[in-house]
């Protein structure tokens, strides 16, 4: 019976929510009758159920002006046209001014009538009647949210919306989310976990607190059979994290982890599911906010003009994006793929529509087609050279391909620049030009060279070295990510590889940064935090996927691929740290068992034209002394 009841007063409500003017009349009429009946009750109140009948005239003789006095207020405070079904706090005050205000009004009202006194008339049915109409009000709005909030529970009872979802947070903003998720279908909240003790075994909108270490969390998130953790602050910082899905992992819950990037914006009522983010494995590096010089950055990009090859690739497409911010009056797109050269150039010419962009499908290799590209900007001030074959293994199956690309395409570009008088030419390195194993490290090795060995002749050149990035065209992040969709196993090559590692945003941040203040002939280090073990980072990613390592997804170690090894470094043993005045920034200085023999291009290029892989292998070897390529 009371679930019939239930079902018809749902099919009431939701047909009155649908018909606007049909709300805003019936609105007026309840506060028509309600304003009546809370005047008679006051009355009714005052004088024990038994009204006289002097009384009961003057009461139905003052009614009609009661009722047009308060209307007109409740109106003046626009309580005919808010949303019941989501009262608040704010509505019950402003529900609580307007009865106050209609009251007094009509005080002032009967005082005036009654010659200036309230002789005739019973004082206390002001307060009566004042609490009675704030109850009336209050009471069929919140009876509205009830419905409403018995609706949307009602829904998500049903299918995938019945998420067990574990807060890990501090109170206040828990307590924010709570209110909020009454608007929202995100799950159903069945604990929290807050770092305040005091709050141990209470509740919190009738969810149950806990207090524990987060490396208990994992059993907290077992017993109360969590399939989902929200985690809010303070414990959205990287080590943090990683606890939390760690202690996941050991009590074998499989669960998805999200996050809130900005509380604030839901304070400012800016509300939407969306804005619950999945936590990524960026997310999770260890790395503290970088405090870059911005000025310096703006002053070297603003106004000039800008070139950038590989522009279609991971770190080229994400360098474009931050020199347009910087409102250059020109950026060159040089790129040879097609494809990625269209999609980079809508990019840019719908976010930044005032910028004057020249997309150039070209070749480093081939000097004419980039003296013009830079004829076409009407002059280069600035170069960011991120055009490169990068993947190791390929590289070493494709020897004379990676000399041709890394090596005579840097050789050509500098060559272009000094002759169209590039002011700047800044060379994105790598971190496997450091003692390398494979091919890839030694032509970006031999690149560097070609660099710091140039006579200054109008141009500084520079490098910007640093790791891996994450997210990037053939990293493993995305390997990773295939893997698992597909079922595993993920591959990986030894338990003991790692790698840096560092977001594209913040590398080319830092790029930038290195470029607005480097010198000719330097070679700058990015500051790329601890070594990663990539076994690690299967792992996290696999957990991130709301699986169990080696028990929902296999691990598989394949060994080390040709080229590779377990270890990379930023600098060699033959090479001094300057500290720059930027702590991610270091300033790499030859000391004086520097390199005797310069790099000879003709020779590589006979070699290139002659397909001699064993020679350019030996060649790579002369070059870079400091190599560990396998014998």
């Amino acid at each position: 019976m009371k679930i019939k009841m239930m079902n018809i007063l749902l099919s009431i409500y939701s047909f009155i929510r649908k018909h606007l003017l049909l709300r805003r009349i019936l609105i007026v009429l309840g506060h028509i009758i309600g304003s009546g009946i809370c005047y008679y009750g006051a009355f009714l109140l005052r004088f024990d159920g038994r009204i006289p009948t002097g009384v009961s005239v003057l009461l139905f003789e003052t009614l009609p002006i009661y009722i047009l006095i308060t209307v007109l207020a409740l109106a003046l405070f626009k309580l005919h046209s808010g949303l019941w079904s989501y009262f608040s706090i704010d509505d019950l005050l402003r529900a609580v001014y307007a009865s106050l205000s209609a009251n007094i009004t009509f005080a002032f009202f009967v005082f005036l009538m009654d010659n200036l006194s309230f002789s005739n008339y019973p004082r206390s049915v002001f307060v009566l009647n004042f609490i009675l109409l704030t109850l009336w009000i209050a009471s069929g709005r919140l009876f509205v949210r009830y419905m409403r909030e018995y609706m949307l529970r009602k829904r998500m009872s049903h299918g995938k919306s019945q998420e067990r979802i574990l807060i890990v947070g501090n109170i206040d903003d828990t307590d924010l989310i709570l209110r909020l998720s009454k608007t929202m279908s995100l799950g159903r909240f069945v604990g929290v976990i807050t770092d305040n003790q005091d709050m141990d075994q209470t509740k919190i909108h009738g969810v149950p607190v806990r207090y524990c270490r987060l490396r208990d969390i994992g059993d907290a998130a077992k017993q109360l059979r969590v399939n989902s953790i929200l985690i809010l602050a303070p414990f959205r910082k990287p080590r943090y994290m990683n606890l939390i899905i760690a202690s996941c992992s050991r009590a074998g819950v499989a669960c998805q982890f999200r996050q809130i990037p900005s509380i604030s914006d839901l304070t400012l009522g800016n509300v939407s599911v969306s804005m619950f983010k999945k936590v990524n494995i960026e997310d999770l590096l260890h790395r503290d906010v970088q405090k870059l010089d911005r000025k310096i950055v703006r002053e070297s990009l603003q106004h000039k003009k800008v070139m950038v090859t590989g522009a279609g690739g991971s770190i080229g497409s994400e360098l474009c994006r931050q020199i347009a911010r910087y409102t250059p009056s020109v950026l060159v797109l040089f790129e040879f793929s097609e494809i990625a050269l269209y999609s980079l150039e809508a990019e840019l010419s719908s976010n930044f529509p005032h910028l004057k962009i020249v997309p150039v499908a070209g070749d480093i290799r081939h000097p004419e087609e980039i003296k013009n590209a830079i004829a076409l900007a009407g002059g280069i001030d600035i170069i960011y050279h991120a055009a490169a074959y990068k993947h190791v293994p390929l590289m070493e199956e494709n020897v004379p391909a990676c000399f041709r690309n890394n090596v005579i395409g840097t050789s050509r570009l500098i060559e272009a620049a000094e002759q169209c008088k590039v002011k700047r030419f800044v060379m994105i390195s790598s971190d496997k030009a450091v003692r390398p194993s494979n091919i890839m490290g030694a032509t970006k090795r031999i690149a560097e060279r070609l660099l710091i060995e140039r006579s200054r002749n109008g141009t500084e050149f520079m490098a910007v070295r640093f790791g891996n990035v994450l997210g990037s065209s053939g990293s493993v992040i995305p390997l990773f990510k295939k893997q698992i969709e597909d079922g595993g196993p993920v591959t990986v090559t030894s338990q003991e590889v790692r790698r840096y590692f560092m977001t594209i945003p913040e590398a080319v941040d830092l790029v930038l940064q290195a470029g607005a203040i480097g010198e000719n002939g330097k070679i700058f280090v990015l500051e790329m935090g601890e070594c990663v073990k990539i076994v690690d980072l299967a792992k996290r990613m696999i957990e991130l996927s709301g699986l169990i390592p080696d028990r929902d997804i296999k691990i598989k170690f394949t060994g080390l691929r040709p080229g590779e090894k377990e270890y990379e470094e930023l600098i060699t043993e033959d090479e001094d740290v300057e500290k720059s005045e930027y702590d991610k920034i270091r300033v790499l200085k030859k000391n004086s068992s520097c390199i005797e023999n310069r790099v000879n291009t003709d020779k590589i290029e006979k070699l290139i034209s002659n397909n001699d892989e064993s020679g350019l292998r030996l060649i790579a070897r002369e070059y870079v002394p400091e190599n560990t390529f396998s014998k």
